[in-house]
């Protein structure tokens, strides 16, 4: 056998030199972050398997040493690696804790994989044989294991892609040197080639389990990924990390970018710094300024950490940065975001802080391209959708500005089966949703964590009722749910629309039907603190920094409300007292159909008495839509339509054709703003003036200050619009 080059998973010795000279310019932030952690820990002792908390942080400290020697060709950090890639040879397994090899193995093979290939030669002859025989006999044990190892065919699962991943990598580093590994290269080739046909259909950058998990998988799958392009077989050409960057620009949120509007499926932490190693991947492989936005948006605000282990993502953030791609302007992006695999949307105030923002999801496990691929019989790949960090949040919202959060979820982590937790977050009750009879969403109480033995699971969808849009001032998105419920309560319709109007109110309006009669709950979340007076209509949830939301419950006309708090396993990452508050509110009676219709207000605590007053648009039938500040300088006027209906009627308004509509009027009751979402007509005064009609905008807003008319939407090609004197 013909030994390969060392280093060659990455770069060869000839690119030693630019890689040296990159980082004392271009690459210079990172590489001396890397080099002052190092500093710091060049007289650590040796390794123990319980020096952390978490095994896998051992398999990427060595990685990390070893580059610092590539990155200086300082020898205290090769010795450092020396020291470690030893010691773990030492070690009678590197799948600790584990009955199949799985991620503690992964992060070990990964790790050493790549340290082996980086101090190559620096070692001695018997030092070079010692550590590429552990490597080998780490390597075998995954491969053995894999025809029956629980994650084979889990390929919407991270451990498929890591651990495969790390096989391919001792397969690529060990050419030449051991005879086993073009068996092993090929094993994780042939599991590359399934992961094209299942995840790479992705088409826009998300992923069903949210971004923390999504990141975790990418920033150690994408190792070998890259490795593999640089041998000749490139898999990076795909959805998930061409939208990636795109994706985290939308979900983030300006006054907290580490924080996302999109907090859906389990959560353990917010998205790391992974997310740095991975959008300039994407910004480099695709020539993606947006992505580079994204990652400078991280640094900027939350900057780099300072754990040794986790300096794996600057080491990849270096191999994959390229200083020729400049960041985007997200400012030139539209405000709002769909992203159509998981049916989420982002509706923005602003892209700076100071953002007013709503997050939105009407999807299926797994999200749509892997539901509608294993719903057919005879998929190509074949797999399961592992849906154990799923939640029961579809057609749930969540909302934040301000500065904080005022309508977050019951953050939480649920991996798996419900029962085996105390406090099972994934189900619908921590979710801003709704309950029929006190009952959630299909998947409150699973069986498995697969589509496997759950028969209900292929018609448990939620789709968009329409593509998120917006226009200067307001933006609306939508979804409909009846079928997320077991079809023993018989629910026809579940249609739920969300309007943001921009830096100002939320309204949610929820329209529910069954053939038989039901108690229905809306629920909805605070972070710390919830009283109702159902008097005045009004509910408010306490924020922090002396926030608050305000909830105007317009319909029902009669409801009652409980409330209480929550806590969940890992809340602590996301409120530091580990609990929220959440208020049910529900109609007075049972009955087979229902309406809510709520304003959701900010407005501080000690403002609360001055709170922008709502009322419902028609006393007689109150879910039909709202007036918000009534008799002031803009009067604003909602009304919605039922989804599929020709119009609506409701107080002297007609709304033809579009699913929504508003009207504007100033203190004196002259019209001066009207709004449409989709095509269609709006008039007041019984229908007798026409204020706004279009036959092809998703969107459109008029807007009269005197002679001037402005005119915003998605797209405007045509309209008619009530403007006296423009």
């Amino acid at each position: 056998m013909i030994a390969a080059s060392h280093p060659s998973l990455f770069f060869g010795s000839s690119d030693v030199t630019a890689l040296r000279q990159a980082a004392q310019t271009t690459h210079a932030a990172i590489a001396s972050h890397i080099t002052t952690i190092l500093d710091q820990h060049v007289n650590d002792p040796a390794p123990t398997p319980t020096d952390y908390d978490d095994y896998r942080f051992l398999g990427n400290q060595v990685a990390v040493w070893a580059f610092g020697y590539q990155l200086t060709g300082d020898s205290r950090y090769a010795a450092m690696a020396r020291t470690q890639l030893l010691t773990y040879a030492g070690w009678s397994t590197w799948a600790y804790g584990e009955s199949t090899p799985d991620l503690n193995e992964a992060h070990m093979l990964l790790g050493n994989s790549i340290a082996y290939d980086w101090i190559y030669l620096t070692l001695s002859d018997a030092d070079r044989a010692t550590v590429a025989s552990k490597i080998g006999v780490e390597a075998q044990r995954v491969a053995d294991a894999l025809p029956t190892a629980w994650w084979l065919d889990e390929y919407l699962q991270n451990h498929n892609w890591i651990d495969t991943g790390a096989l391919g990598m001792a397969g690529l580093v060990m050419q030449g040197e051991d005879a086993r590994a073009a068996s092993w290269l090929s094993l994780a080739q042939a599991n590359l080639d399934k992961l094209k046909v299942t995840i790479g259909q992705i088409p826009d950058g998300t992923w069903h389990e949210g971004l923390p998990y999504e990141g975790y998988g990418l920033a150690y799958a994408l190792p070998f990924w890259q490795a593999m392009r640089r041998a000749g077989s490139d898999y990076t050409d795909i959805g998930l990390l061409r939208g990636y960057g795109k994706f985290f620009l939308y979900a983030g949120i300006p006054d907290a970018p580490k924080q996302v509007i999109l907090p859906f499926a389990d959560f353990t932490h917010w998205p790391g710094q992974m997310v740095v190693q991975i959008s300039r991947f994407g910004a480099s492989r695709f020539g993606d300024r947006f992505a580079e936005a994204a990652a400078q948006r991280y640094l900027h605000a939350v900057g780099r950490g300072s754990f040794l282990p986790e300096l794996w993502y600057d080491v990849f953030e270096f191999i994959g940065y390229d200083p020729a791609v400049t960041a985007g302007d997200p400012h030139t992006l539209p405000l709002d975001g769909f992203f159509p695999d998981i049916g989420s949307a982002t509706l923005h105030t602003s892209w700076d802080p100071g953002d007013f923002a709503v997050g939105f999801k009407a999807g299926v496990y797994g999200g749509w391209v892997n539901f509608n691929r294993l719903a057919q019989q005879g998929s190509p790949a074949g797999g399961w959708i592992n849906w154990g960090h799923d939640h029961n949040d579809d057609l749930g919202f969540w909302l934040f500005g301000r500065g904080v959060w005022l309508a977050p979820e019951a953050m939480g982590y649920d991996a798996g089966k419900s029962t085996d937790y105390t406090y099972p977050a994934n189900q619908s009750a921590y979710h801003n949703v709704l309950l029929v009879d006190g009952i959630g969403e299909l998947g409150d109480s699973r069986a498995s964590d697969s589509n496997y033995n759950n028969p209900w699971f292929f018609s448990r969808i939620s789709t968009p009722l329409f593509a998120p849009t917006g226009t200067a001032d307001y933006a609306i998105a939508g979804g409909a749910g009846a079928k997320l419920f077991a079809s023993t309560l018989q629910i026809t319709r579940w249609d739920r629309i969300v309007v943001l109007a921009r830096g100002r109110y939320a309204l949610v309006r929820d329209d529910i039907e069954s053939a038989s009669a039901h108690t229905y709950d809306w629920i909805c979340h605070f972070n710390d603190g919830v009283s109702v007076d159902t008097a005045s209509g009004w509910v408010q949830g306490t924020a922090k920094s002396g926030q608050s939301l305000g909830v105007r419950v317009l319909a029902p006309a009669s409801w009652t409300a409980t409330t209480g708090t929550q806590t969940a396993q890992q809340m602590g990452q996301f409120d530091p007292d580990g609990q929220v508050s959440w208020v049910q509110v529900r109609p007075a009676s049972a009955t087979a159909s229902a309406q809510f219709l709520n304003a959701l207000v900010p407005v501080t605590a000690a403002q609360w008495a001055s709170r922008t007053p709502v009322a419902p648009l028609d006393a007689n039938d109150v879910g039909a839509g709202a007036v918000v500040s009534p008799g002031s300088s803009l009067e604003e006027r909602w009304i919605f339509a039922r989804a599929g209906a020709a119009g609506k009627t409701a107080g002297d308004l007609v709304l033809t054709g579009a699913q929504a509509a508003m009207t504007a009027r100033d203190a004196t009751g002259s019209p001066m703003r009207a709004v449409l979402f989709g095509p269609g007509s709006i008039a007041d005064q019984s229908g007798g003036r026409m204020l706004l009609s279009t036959q092809s905008a998703n969107s459109i807003e008029t807007t009269l200050d005197g002679a001037t008319l402005a005119v915003t939407g998605n797209p405007v090609r045509d309209f008619r619009a009530y403007a006296p004197g423009a």
